[in-house]
């Protein structure tokens, strides 16, 4: 007959071996460091726009070396015209391959999550965007005109050469919309939107637009506020229709109908190949002056007719935001579905 022996009670030296040990804790100083570049989401959004800005600056100067053994070919007649089309070739090109490499690399997004799905590239968004920049700056030299302060003058492009360098500027001014619009309302707008909300980056981001055309000559205080303020439209824009194309569209039209239709300064640059030969008349408030007629006070009412036609045409918010992304959160209720009656 077997023996009942009695349990085996637990040593101490098996109850320490077998008592879960907690985790090292880092130190007061690493969780500080560690939290000034690692948020609840991962890498802080401010580091990402740096990493960002990092990027672009580096393909900059990487194709502006490479662009250089090829500009000292042209003629010295045609080089200016020449190196402003090439650095603004690089430039957009460099920001899109900046947003790639970011997305892909750092934050596993797919492109389009940034603000030019290829999707609807070249798509309505585009064409109602440069539709509406166009039509409001025509207005306000309409409206400037009928005061006084603006006359258009004579054409003195034809034939060809006014095909020639519309096709020309066209291309620029897309770059221009392209580099602009995606340097600032692009990546930037939506890490920072993910940092700090989509107004207080759009805010910020309006104020470096502004800050970033100081240094044109021709520009005066109240041009620099007006860029500010087409910032702020454009960011309007990317809330309303959810993408950067109608503000690409926009972009490229307003500077391609100032600089080349009706051959106005731009930003208080002059044009070069203009079909039309403009004059400006009065106070430099009411004509804009050399800073052209983003310097004028009717701007303001060329804004207002983009920010009323987005408002009207696009109804309600369709820019992503955060909370748009965030999972269901756990404390939400589990559905299950009820058993089938036992026949």
């Amino acid at each position: 007959m077997d023996s009942q022996l009695p349990p085996e009670q637990p040593t101490e030296t098996s109850l320490e071996t077998a008592a879960p040990q907690p985790p090292p804790q880092p130190s007061p100083f690493r969780a500080a460091v560690v939290k000034i570049f690692v948020g609840p989401r991962g890498l802080r959004a401010g580091w990402r726009w740096l990493i960002f800005l990092l990027i672009f600056a580096a393909l900059v100067f990487g194709m502006a070396m490479v662009a250089r053994l090829f500009i000292h070919r042209h003629t010295p007649d045609d080089r200016n015209i020449k190196v402003g089309f090439a650095f603004e070739f690089i430039q957009a090109a460099c920001v899109l391959l900046a947003t790639g490499f970011m997305a892909k690399l750092i934050d596993k997004k797919p492109w389009g999550y940034y603000g030019l799905p290829l999707a609807r590239a070249f798509r309505s968004e585009f064409w109602i965007g440069a539709v509406v920049g166009f039509g409001a700056l025509a207005i306000q030299l309409e409206l400037m005109r009928l005061g006084g302060w603006f006359d258009f003058g004579p054409m003195v492009l034809h034939g060809s050469q006014a095909l020639r360098f519309g096709l020309f500027w066209g291309a620029f001014f897309l770059f221009v919309g392209f580099f602009e619009e995606g340097f600032l309302r692009g990546y930037p707008q939506r890490v920072l939107t993910n940092g700090m909300g989509f107004w207080p980056a759009a805010l910020l981001l309006s104020l470096l637009f502004g800050a970033l055309h100081i240094g044109n000559k021709g520009e005066n205080a109240f041009g620099i506020f007006m860029v500010c303020v087409d910032g702020l439209t454009m960011c309007w824009t990317l809330w309303r229709t959810g993408t950067m194309w109608f503000a690409v569209g926009n972009h490229a039209a307003w500077d391609w109908a100032q600089s080349y239709f009706f051959g106005t300064p731009d930003s208080g640059m002059k044009p070069i190949g203009a079909l039309f030969s403009p004059t400006f008349h009065g106070p430099a408030l009411l004509s804009g002056g050399n800073a052209g007629p983003e310097g004028s006070v009717l701007v303001m009412l060329s804004e207002l007719l983009i920010a009323v036609s987005v408002a009207v045409i696009y109804r309600g918010r369709k820019y992503p935001l955060l909370s748009d992304e965030l999972p269901v959160p756990d404390s939400a209720p589990i559905m299950v579905p009820e058993a089938p009656p036992i026949a």
